[in-house]
């Protein structure tokens, strides 16, 4: 009997979807819990410790929450993000490596952290700290979806068989490079004295949208690679 690298290329060949299956099912409930975890830090203030109780104090009790509700909110569309693009990767995987599983799990822990350093820096909200920590937790998640992308997608791996078209391939890559390159621009903003503003965050979606229009002008006419390879000479 031949020996095999690895037990993996011992699997039987007819379960091999349902061990996609496998990866996908256990990566949605990590980002499930992951993006529950995010509320939970967010505590209830409680009405009764005001010594006045008018509307005035109740709503400057409220206000007090803004940056938790701010970290809260960037944290869960930034993880929406990444289950989104862990989504469509894996529209396209038809089998899975060992490399494979640990890049998702590497993606996995990125993505686990996020809760913590959400709420690291919504309770020290202004030191510089706890605003390095938080952006490098989305710079390590990009870089680890980037390389994600880059070894799916590279057809000497064998793991896709219906390639998408270069645009979105371009389009995968270009939004997974972006989020680190947006984030470390943040970071080196702070430590250069620049005012932040938490409103700056949501200039992540106009960038999505500019990177989606260049990749559609410049890739438009270009075929997708497998629908090209499969056409026949008859053709």
């Amino acid at each position: 009997m031949p020996q095999h690298e690895h037990f993996l290329e011992q699997h039987d060949p007819d379960r091999k979807d349902f061990q996609v299956d496998r990866i996908i099912l256990f990566s949605d409930a990590v980002f499930a819990i992951a993006i529950t975890l995010l509320i939970i830090e967010i505590k209830t203030p409680n009405i009764h410790e005001l010594p006045n109780k008018d509307v005035q104090h109740q709503l400057q009790q409220l206000s007090e929450l803004w940056p938790k509700f701010m970290a809260f909110t960037m944290s869960f569309f930034v993880i929406a993000v990444y289950w989104r693009s862990h989504h469509r990767i894996f529209g396209f995987v038809n089998t899975y490596t060992e490399k494979l599983i640990w890049i998702n799990i590497l993606f996995l822990f990125a993505v686990v952290v996020m809760p913590f350093s959400s709420a690291y820096y919504s309770e020290n909200y202004g030191y510089e700290v706890s605003h390095v920590f938080y952006n490098l937790n989305i710079i390590a998640t990009g870089l680890i979806n980037y390389f994600f992308i880059r070894y799916v997608f590279n057809p000497a791996n064998k793991l896709v068989k219906h390639q998408p078209t270069p645009m979105f391939i371009h389009l995968f890559k270009a939004r997974a490079v972006a989020i680190p390159i947006f984030f470390s621009c943040i970071i080196l903003l702070g430590f250069f004295g620049v005012p932040f503003y938490p409103i700056i965050y949501a200039l992540l979606w106009p960038m999505f949208l500019i990177l989606r229009r260049y990749n559609a002008r410049k890739y438009a006419d270009k075929p997708a690679q497998k629908r090209k390879a499969q056409k026949s000479p008859e053709e």
